[in-house]
């Protein structure tokens, strides 16, 4: 089943299509790694437009 990625930042409202990816499990991995080097918020949206999961990163950032 394939799996859309979108994304979008905390003050946008509407979401953008990035790329899909064949298994949930891949387009969680490729959305959380995204979501720890952007700082945006991805979404998985399944091909009938169902919302899978939502996908943030919430540990601290790289500092010097």
């Amino acid at each position: 089943m394939p799996v859309v990625i979108q994304s979008r930042s905390a003050d946008e409202a509407e979401w953008s299509d990035e790329v899909w990816r064949r298994t949930h499990f891949e387009a969680y991995v490729v959305a959380k790694n995204k979501a720890k080097l952007t700082g945006r918020i991805y979404r998985l949206v399944d091909e009938d437009g169902a919302v899978l999961e939502e996908v943030r990163h919430l540990g601290s950032s790289f500092r010097r």
